[in-house]
């Protein structure tokens, strides 16, 4: 049985954790020769939106797309130097619906994601995003411990 992997999508979420899960997905990509998707899904908290009297500049969400976009170019640029083909995309949205929704857009065969981001109470309160990936994607998820 062989198995075709041709479009790895990696959500990013610009923590110290996300190196090691760049580093599998991209060793990965040599392998197979598969093209790495990098994806940052950013998102306003819940408890942000409920404060009343909560005002945002019309340009925050500019800024924050933006900033996410040439952060996200950086990472892609290091890893196209090491011979992988690489895209950037940059969402607005809960991550892990955005993840779930790029992977099936995008045909991902495969999902790289780290199991570690929020923790504590803020996990408790809003859950695992790889978790929630794992058991919602239209493809294979490969969880990365970090």
């Amino acid at each position: 049985m062989s198995i075709q992997i041709r479009q790895i999508l990696v959500p990013i979420d610009f923590s110290d954790h996300a190196k090691p899960v760049m580093e599998w997905a991209r060793e990965l990509a040599k392998e197979h020769g598969s093209k790495l998707i990098l994806l940052h899904a950013y998102h306003l908290p819940v408890e942000f939106q409920q404060l009343e009297g909560a005002y945002l500049p019309p340009e925050f969400w500019t800024n924050v797309k933006t900033e996410a976009q040439q952060s996200l170019d950086e990472y892609a640029a290091e890893i196209g130097r090491q011979g992988v083909e690489v895209e950037a995309v940059v969402r607005e949205g809960y991550p892990a619906t955005v993840i779930e929704e790029e992977a099936e857009r995008l045909g991902a065969d495969l999902i790289v994601i780290g199991t570690r981001g929020l923790s504590g109470l803020k996990h408790m309160l809003l859950g695992s995003i790889a978790e929630r990936v794992v058991q919602r994607a239209p493809c294979p998820v490969l969880t990365v411990k970090v």
